[in-house]
């Protein structure tokens, strides 16, 4: 591939350039089985990106996400892996913060969990992290069907938040 790309290059093909980043950006897709290995297995690709991209192990952003994609991943598994028997795992790091999806199959699309406490599942959970570090969590329909449930996380979470400490 790398090669046939080159080849074009040099005889003057432009439309096999691939495009540029914008900012500085990472990112990774995997699909997965909707199996209980398969959400053990997204825990440890997990903390292997975000180690690697630079996201500090055992602070609180890196922790945060890991977290959301282990439970995201189970959600599916336990809930919807009778109707969706794969799951796309999607991360990405860059200038505006982090960001971690699971999209499946399932048709049912869920509701926001409400703020605050109260909220007994681990979405809910996954929600409030979210917010209290200055980001989000949205379930959106995916344009083939199923849903994506995506958490946005800023990389220096504000200093009042009730999940970081301060000396």
């Amino acid at each position: 591939m790398i090669r046939r790309w080159r080849d074009r290059r040099q005889h003057g093909h432009t439309s096999a350039t691939p495009p540029r980043p914008v900012g500085h950006r990472r990112q990774y897709r995997m699909s997965l089985a909707s199996t209980w290995a398969a959400a053990k297995v997204v825990r440890r690709i997990t903390v292997t990106l975000l180690t690697s991209w630079r996201v500090p192990p055992k602070s609180t952003v890196h922790d945060v996400a890991v977290f959301a994609v282990t439970e995201l991943a189970a959600n599916v598994v336990r809930h919807a892996a009778e109707r969706s028997p794969y799951f796309e795992l999607w991360l990405a790091v860059g200038d505006d913060g982090l960001e971690v999806a699971v999209r499946d199959g399932h048709p049912r699309l869920l509701d926001l969990p409400l703020p605050g406490p109260g909220g007994e599942s681990g979405l809910a959970a996954v929600a409030d992290l979210a917010r209290h570090l200055g980001g989000d969590l949205t379930i959106e329909p995916a344009p083939e069907g199923g849903k994506t449930v995506r958490v946005r996380l800023p990389l220096d979470p504000p200093l009042n938040s009730p999940t970081t400490t301060v000396d």
